[in-house]
């Protein structure tokens, strides 16, 4: 398990795949899912980074530790 998304996955999925091929997992930035668009991906999911007001106050108490 990597600490962010899998991108080298997501990109060859899109390689090899006929079909739109949504990323989810560890998109927790804005630069991490554009990645995901640059790389194929037809949408990306962003859920716990956005409505997880625990997770968020996490990463703001690390960054600025």
């Amino acid at each position: 398990k990597t600490s962010g998304p899998d991108l080298d996955l997501l990109s060859a999925l899109v390689a090899e795949l006929p079909v739109p091929i949504v990323a989810e997992g560890r998109f927790d930035t804005p630069d991490l899912a554009a990645e995901a668009f640059r790389r194929g991906a037809h949408a990306v999911v962003v859920g716990t980074a956005i409505t997880n007001p625990r997770e968020i106050t996490r990463k703001f108490v690390q960054a600025l530790a």
